[in-house]
């Protein structure tokens, strides 16, 4: 016997049982069955097809289903299996996939960490490109509508200051002045702290 027949040889278990699930023979490379037990009290995924292969007749073709989770006196193993079903008699393959879909399962979570991770910094890049957009905004709005407007009434108010004004009127306009200069200043602050980095700890 030459090794790949060796390796998939031990990767196929055979079992014939009776329609009403009593096992005539299995040849026991993956599971270890009594030819006593019964197909249906394995595992409940064949006890799931019991009415199907109980029933009288033959099927034209054979069952199968791939990634079957079995778990068998107490040993695991993911098989594809493979039924054929004659007038009195069922055939059962088990085929051990369980290397094989431990890969695949593998390299489907690494795939998906990958999406995610992508996705995730796709939206920190779109986070960040908005907030700048936005502070931009803000400080155009600043810069143009609020401070350039008080430049213009603090030359008008400088103006005003070297005219000839009574007592009372030189006592308002100094309150005048002394609001719009705090309002400058404030103005000039909020500005200066959207240029502050946020996400820095």
């Amino acid at each position: 016997m030459n090794k790949q027949s060796t390796f998939f040889s031990q990767k196929i278990q055979e079992i014939h049982a009776k329609p009403n699930g009593e096992i005539l023979l299995s040849s026991n490379t993956i599971f270890e069955i009594d030819e006593k037990e019964n197909l249906y009290v394995l595992h409940p995924f064949f006890e799931s097809l019991k009415h199907e292969l109980e029933t009288e007749g033959i099927m034209e073709s054979s069952l199968a289903f791939p990634c079957v989770q079995l778990n068998i006196h107490n040993k695991e193993a993911v098989c594809d299996v493979t039924i054929k079903k004659e007038r009195d008699f069922l055939a059962v393959l088990l085929f051990d996939y369980s290397q094989h879909y431990e890969h695949l399962h593998e390299a489907a979570q690494e795939k998906k960490s990958a999406m995610l991770q992508e996705r995730e910094h796709e939206l920190a890049v779109k986070y960040s490109s908005e907030k700048e957009a936005y502070l931009n905004f803000i400080r155009e709005r600043i810069d143009t509508k609020i401070i350039s407007e008080m430049e213009k009434v603090i030359g008008k108010v400088e103006h005003l200051k070297r005219t000839s004004l009574d007592p009372e009127q030189r006592k308002v306009f100094e309150d005048i002045e002394e609001i719009i200069a705090n309002l400058h200043l404030k103005a000039i602050q909020a500005l200066e702290g959207l240029d502050f980095d946020f996400d820095a700890e």
